[in-house]
């Protein structure tokens, strides 16, 4: 079950800036006419064969990306491709004269979201164009809405470090060291943060995210559930999140990323739990990376929903499978680090992290105590391909937040360990912005407390920030050049020298060897290496030894 999450709807002040995003929807300018009651139908993924007739090309990015997410690739030398151009717009217009409404368009998926009665689906699967349809939405009765659980606090010991009091929430930074990344100026500035969830209850009134609005760190919202919606009245779980990482109340509370930029995002439906919310959590991806974010927070997952056939197993949690672990690893692949809550469902007979945790491109946070103990709820791994999730733990017991009533209290739940780990990525890569979002995530991994005895307990632990932060970038740069990079089975490696000895080495990101062999380069000094076609997308560590040295290289496999 999701754990909640809701999308806002985008205010008027923002549209002109961002009227590239309108003509990658087209929704509300050819959205079908019909009078049918949508509530009463079921609702479709559309997946469309091709973007051949597109009027977009990837030469030109700024027609359907904004200047801030051009240049995320840019800075982490990922190319523009098809997935980033807009589903083709006459495709959507045919769809919407038939369709009782077209809800919106997916660009990584390549097709649309749309409301259709028995004869408008039998029509549309004739269209030549659509490649199939999948039902994601039908009216069914509710499991029912997840309840949060919180307590008041009283505030007793005061808890500063450098300029900063930070109350009862002192714990939960200081576990991580995030304290001193703090206490040397590392707030998460210039850092922009996606936080996709259920809804933001009060988040526009609440004393302790004032600064965030005063300072223009909220740059905008929207809504993919209801977008005639006020995510303001909605659900209070995403104000909850966002005051862990956001949130600054001397001597009460101050999050991990008081000083980043934040778009808020409803993608969670709370009173229903259908597959649709995979696919409105895609397009909140999506919109996270059109808008420039660096990080996607989302304390969501999903595993079983109101209608028994959408239900997952645990041979889907294969990191290549849920249509929100796909979207997932898309957006991961754009060069945003997205951070997940591992799930709660430690002590149900589910047991294992929920989706889109098992992806493996993703930074899937487990829950401890404030002594640093597993939480019991916090969901175990592994992954159904044998990986260990999660990848690390923050405290998500007793976690210091905003709460629903309007004041500042504990809650518990990966939810919240999620954010905290996400606002503390951002202090990271403000300390460290020559690194790409993968190195970002080596590092979190490689300074945490399990790291050379890692388990699906708490995977690899509790990160150190500050060692993290003291860690030289320059052991991931290399005297050698890879390309294509990303590459989908072969890599040519470039030594420099022509004629030399060497063994190459390809291993995971966790330290796991796939693949050793010894070479030698041509006369242009380059040498090829072939890699399996089944080995996952992700980020591995490509190690060169020579008899002058041994160079390390990352290299994304796409």
């Amino acid at each position: 079950m999701a754990f909640y999450i809701e999308l806002i709807k985008l205010k008027a002040v923002r549209k002109v800036f961002l009227k590239w995003f309108w003509t990658i929807q087209l929704i509300g300018v050819i959205a079908g006419t019909h009078t049918l009651e949508a509530l009463a139908q079921s609702k479709y993924f559309i997946a469309f064969t091709d973007k051949q007739n597109s009027t977009f090309t990837i030469d030109k990015p700024d027609e359907f990306l904004s200047a801030r997410s051009v240049e995320r690739r840019q800075k982490q030398g990922i190319a523009v491709t098809e997935t980033d151009l807009p589903v083709v717009s006459a495709y959507i217009s045919q769809i919407a004269q038939i369709a009782t409404k077209v809800h919106y368009s997916l660009r990584w998926f390549n097709g649309v979201i749309a409301t259709l009665t028995p004869e408008q689906e039998d029509t549309i699967r004739a269209f030549t164009f659509v490649k199939n349809l999948t039902r994601i939405y039908e009216p069914a009765k509710s499991l029912g809405e997840d309840k949060i659980e919180w307590q008041s606090l009283q505030f007793r010991d005061q808890n500063s470090f450098s300029n900063f009091d930070y109350g009862e929430s002192y714990t939960q930074i200081a576990m991580m060291n995030g304290h001193i990344l703090h206490g040397n100026g590392y707030l998460g500035d210039g850092m922009v943060i996606a936080v996709l969830d259920a809804g933001f209850q009060d988040a526009n009134t609440h004393f302790t995210l004032d600064s965030l609005w005063q300072k223009g760190r909220i740059l905008g919202t929207y809504d993919f559930v209801n977008p005639q919606s006020n995510i303001f009245d909605e659900h209070p779980h995403g104000t909850m999140v966002l005051s862990t990482m956001g949130g600054y109340t001397s001597g009460q509370l101050i999050g991990t990323a008081p000083q980043a930029k934040y778009w808020l995002i409803r993608t969670e439906d709370a009173a229903a739990e259908q597959l649709i919310e995979e696919y409105n959590w895609a397009a909140g991806a999506e919109f996270a990376d059109s808008v420039g974010a660096d990080i996607i927070n989302s304390s969501l997952g999903y595993t079983t929903f109101d209608v028994a056939s959408q239900n997952h197993t645990y041979q889907d949690l294969n990191g290549n499978t849920a249509p929100v672990t796909l979207a997932a690893n898309m957006a991961a692949s754009k060069g945003m680090v997205v951070v997940v809550s591992a799930g709660n469902d430690g002590y149900t007979s589910w047991h294992y992290i929920s989706f889109p945790a098992d992806s493996p491109n993703v930074l899937t946070v487990g829950a401890v105590d404030s002594n640093r103990n597993k939480a019991d709820f916090s969901s175990f791994g592994p992954t159904a391909d044998g990986r260990i999730k999660p990848d690390v733990c923050a405290m998500g017991v007793q976690t210091v937040l905003v709460t629903p009533d309007g004041a500042i209290g504990i809650s518990d739940g990966t939810s919240f360990s999620s954010p905290l780990m996400a606002g503390m990525v951002a202090c990271l890569w403000q300390a460290k912005p020559t690194l790409t979002a993968q190195q970002i995530i080596e590092l979190v991994i490689n300074s945490s407390s399990n790291y050379i005895n890692p388990n699906n307990d708490i995977g690899y632990g509790i990160p150190d920030f500050a060692k993290a932060s003291n860690i030289n970038g320059t052991e991931f740069q290399s005297d050698v050049e890879l390309w294509p990079n990303p590459f989908t089975s072969k890599i040519n490696v470039l030594l420099n020298k022509p004629n030399i000895q060497a063994t190459i080495t390809v291993c995971t990101i966790s330290g796991q060897n796939l693949l050793s062999q010894k070479t030698q380069s041509n006369d242009f000094g380059s040498v090829e290496i072939n890699l399996r076609n089944e080995l996952p997308q992700g980020t591995y560590l490509i190690t060169i030894r020579t008899n002058e040295g041994e160079y390390n290289a990352l290299g994304i496999k796409q």
